[in-house]
């Protein structure tokens, strides 16, 4: 079974997407902090993570998404990524990809456009 992680401090937007997501043949998680998400994939790497650059809505400068993402790559971890956020960070969005990140999606998502890049990506194991 192909598994996704959901990185978001947004509750309800992580369960949206959980919920759009899952199919008979993926299974989808949530994680709604850095060391959350570390712990998370340490004990089960996912095929595909989907990260939110800002995991803090009260600290404007937060980018703990692109420290996961750097730490996903220093530990040798498979795990394709697609980034997403609510926030007009140009700067943010070229580093997501530079570190790795196969697609930069902005907020609010199109619902169908991220399940076709997630399949993409899934189907590539």
């Amino acid at each position: 079974m192909k598994s996704i992680l959901i990185v978001d401090d947004i509750q309800e937007y992580s369960d949206s997407l959980v919920y759009f997501l899952t199919k008979k043949d993926v299974v989808a998680r949530t994680a709604a902090s850095l060391e959350e998400s570390k712990r998370i994939i340490e004990a089960s790497p996912p095929d595909v993570a989907i990260i939110d650059i800002r995991l803090s809505e009260t600290d404007l400068r937060n980018r703990d998404g692109l420290v996961l993402m750097r730490w996903l790559r220093e530990k040798g971890f498979k795990t394709k990524v697609i980034v997403i956020s609510a926030y007009r960070d140009f700067d943010a969005a070229i580093e997501a990809i530079n570190e790795g990140a196969r697609y930069f999606l902005k907020k609010p998502i199109n619902l169908e456009e991220m399940e076709n890049r997630v399949r993409e990506l899934l189907d590539e194991f």
